[in-house]
Order: structure tokens, then sequence, then C-alpha cells
């Protein structure tokens, strides 16, 4: 039994081929030969979801991973991006009003 063909969208394309930009301009010039389906598919981990990050945001995340000098040089597939979104959250790298902020900006 053949499985069903799977297409991947252009948002998940459009994060692979970021990704990739990233790596060949520091150097990367060969990858596996399974490399691009391995990250469309963790793409569409990453982009699945109704509360998921946006392709602008999971960018953001990237150029942080590569800016960090102790990650740049460990980042060289999209599951280690995936895996270092609560630390780039956490270091202030996604900007998140919660619900609760406005009322305390209006009565503090």
């Amino acid at each position: 039994m053949v499985p069903p063909k799977t297409e991947f969208n252009e948002n998940e394309k459009a994060l692979v081929k970021y990704f990739k930009d990233k790596l060949v301009a520091l150097g990367v010039e060969k990858f596996p030969r399974d490399w691009h389906l391995k990250q469309l598919s963790t793409a569409r981990n990453m982009l699945a979801g109704e509360k998921a990050p946006s392709v602008d945001e999971w960018k953001a995340c990237i150029d942080w991973c590569f800016k960090e000098p102790f990650w740049k040089d460990k980042v060289d597939h999209l599951a280690r991006v995936e895996s270092l979104w609560p630390k780039y959250c956490l270091q202030g790298g996604r900007k998140v009003r919660k619900e609760n902020d406005k009322y305390r900006l209006l009565y503090m």
C-alpha cells in the first residue's frame, strides 16, 4: 500500500528555506539526502495548532538562535529551534501581552 502524497504548504516551505539560507550563510554546503523532508515535517509540527507561533515568530527565534554565542554552532535542524522556543520566550524574545495586563495598566 502506497501512503498518500504529502503536500507541504507555503508557510512550511518558507520556514525551511529561511533556516537553510541561514545555514548556507554560515558555510554549510552539503545536506543529508532526506534533510529537507525531515525539516518540512518538523516545520509542520512547529506551525500546527491554534496557539502555534507564526512563521515570522519562528524566523525571529531562528535569528536569535544564530545570534546566541552558545547556540550558534549547535543549531543544525529545526527540531533544535523548536526545543529552544521556551528559552527564546523566557529571554524576552517573544513579547506576549497577557489579557490581565491591560487592566493593570489602566488601574495602577
